[in-house]
């Protein structure tokens, strides 16, 4: 592996590291060596928000549709790993469900499956990233995929299977081929969909199967259907996952019964900024590029910490601090930037807002569990790995 003896702190950068608490080290390299060479796992990270951005902004020097892109490798050519006229094709044709007009038809559609799974939690308190977080995640981006509920057990699975080969840095063959097994699978569920499509069903797939002209083929409808099922349930798992622990193991947060729905929403949002979801926005150079006075190889894997980025206190004030009342005016980058941002953001908003209401409202005296203490963890997509609460 390449050595580059002029990054003293990256060359210390270890995956445990940035897996259990990387802020501390975030703030070191953002000070001096804020682009930096990680060999731990053969990377360049950003972590100063204004070069994030330049990164982000510049789809020319830094791009998605690397053929060493894990998610490219692992679905396909699709939204996150396109760019030019293909990429907005793709997002384009898969953006509908998502708008705000249709997020908004979609509240009833959540507040049931929140129902659901709110009433089915223990008397005296449950592990909630499992029994909660989780199956809402899974079964919300189910329905709006237009999948059979029966599914949401298997797509889970799947789901696991395509966050670790996202994360398969060591390029271990046996997790690669799980993963594309996973892959076939899925698509195979899609068939009877795609060449059979409800004609009243205004779910995606249904609507996508029935499109004349076609706007995506076969194949790129399944690799799509891919990423938004993945991003579905990651971002809202964790954004209830993540938002619920920050809630409870602050002490100002007491008497979490009495939130209403605008002290929710801060709530989520600042979370958002201060443990995002998703760490890092992945970029590749195809030609050597300076960044940030930093010259960097043709081919070079550019890793934007967005967990770094949103704790730069050149734009957030005490920013390792989770603070709902927030009133910086820089916007967070927990659903990327540009024409690569998140699709499902307002319905991973929706789903959050109305899962912590309703379990604050039903358990208005939740506490995290002293006898089994969590936290969020992950070095690229982050959560608790257990996350459990006791109200009795």
């Amino acid at each position: 592996m390449t050595a580059y003896p002029a990054f003293p702190i990256g060359a210390t950068v270890t995956l445990d590291q940035l897996a259990d608490d990387p802020y501390p080290i975030f703030h070191r390299l953002r000070a001096t060596e804020p682009v930096t060479w990680a060999p731990a796992i053969g990377q360049w990270l950003v972590t100063s928000r204004d070069l994030v951005m330049e990164v982000l902004r510049d789809t020319m020097r830094f791009r998605t549709d690397d053929p060493l892109s894990p998610i490219r490798a692992t679905f396909g050519p699709q939204m996150l790993s396109a760019e030019g006229a293909m990429q907005r094709r793709f997002k384009s044709a898969c953006a509908p469900p998502f708008n705000a007009k249709a997020v908004d038809a979609l509240t009833p559609l959540v507040h049931e499956v929140v129902a659901a799974h709110v009433g089915a939690l223990p008397a005296t308190g449950a592990e909630l990233r499992s029994t909660y977080a989780a199956p809402v995640a899974v079964a919300t981006v189910a329905r709006v995929l237009g999948l059979d509920p029966a599914g949401d057990g298997l797509l889970r699975e799947w789901y696991d299977t395509f966050a670790d080969a996202l994360i398969n840095y060591a390029g271990d063959p046996e997790t690669r081929t799980r993963a594309e097994a996973a892959v076939r699978a899925f698509r195979a569920t899609l068939q009877p969909i795609l060449h059979d499509p409800d004609a009243a069903s205004s779910a995606l797939l249904h609507t996508l199967a029935r499109a004349h002209p076609r706007l995506l083929d076969d194949e790129e409808i399944a690799a799509n259907a891919l990423i938004v099922l993945f991003g579905g349930i990651e971002t809202t798992e964790a954004s209830i996952a993540n938002t619920t622990w920050a809630i409870l193991a602050h002490p100002t947060a007491q008497g979490v019964g009495h939130l209403d729905a605008d002290a929710v929403d801060r709530c989520v949002e600042e979370t958002f900024r201060w443990e995002p979801a998703v760490q890092t926005c992945s970029r590749y150079a195809p030609e050597a590029v300076l960044l940030g006075g930093v010259p960097l190889p043709a081919g070079a894997i550019v890793q934007c910490m967005l967990g770094a980025a949103n704790r730069d206190p050149t734009y957030f004030r005490v920013p390792d601090l989770w603070n709902p009342a927030r009133a910086d005016p820089t916007p967070h980058l927990a659903f990327g930037f540009g024409r690569h941002f998140c699709l499902g953001a307002a319905l991973a908003r929706l789903e959050a807002r109305t899962a912590l209401l309703a379990l604050f409202r039903r358990h208005p005296h939740s506490r995290l569990d002293p006898e089994r203490p969590s936290r969020p963890h992950g070095h690229e997509f982050r959560k608790p790995r257990r996350l459990d609460v006791l109200w009795a």
